[in-house]
């Protein structure tokens, strides 16, 4: 991932990932998982499905992967099965990478046919909103004044 942001961002998405609590569910399939941990080099999760043809354990998710992902969907791109497998993900991991992005608040979900977008939290637009609508200073003065009378100095007492 390049550049401090991008960095910091994916950070708080493996926080998230390591408070969730409880089953998630994947925005396709059936059955549920748990995260176990989330590092910087891998997420594991303990995957519980709800077939009987398939078996419950430990599914290991390269971080690496992940992160490209979530720098995708922060550039604007739906991201979708196909696109993660076009880029050499096999259908089981472009699957698990979804499922946890799809956990990350501001992560929207099309079900048919599955994609996901990046779509900013309404609590951050109206935050940058604010900002963005606090006057600059005026021009020429540095500080403006405060109301407050400014203490004598001790050369101030003696000239008095």
């Amino acid at each position: 991932m390049a550049g401090g942001q991008g960095a910091s961002e994916f950070a708080s998405v493996l926080r998230h990932l390591r408070a969730l609590a409880g089953p998630c569910a994947p925005p396709a399939g059936v059955g549920s998982f748990e995260p176990l941990y989330a590092n910087e080099r891998e997420i594991v999760v303990w995957y519980s499905p709800a077939r009987e043809a398939h078996a419950e354990g430990e599914v290991t998710i390269p971080c690496a992967r992940l992160a490209a992902a979530w720098a995708r969907l922060l550039a604007g791109e739906r991201l979708a099965r196909e696109a993660l497998e076009a880029d050499g993900d096999r259908p089981g991991r472009a699957l698990w990478l979804l499922a946890l992005l799809a956990q990350v608040p501001g992560v929207r979900i099309c079900p048919d046919p599955l994609a996901l977008w990046w779509e900013q939290p309404a609590e951050a637009r109206i935050a940058e909103a604010a900002i963005a609508e606090v006057p600059a200073p005026a021009a020429g003065r540095a500080n403006p004044p405060t109301g407050k009378r400014r203490a004598r100095s001790t050369a101030d007492k003696k000239a008095s």
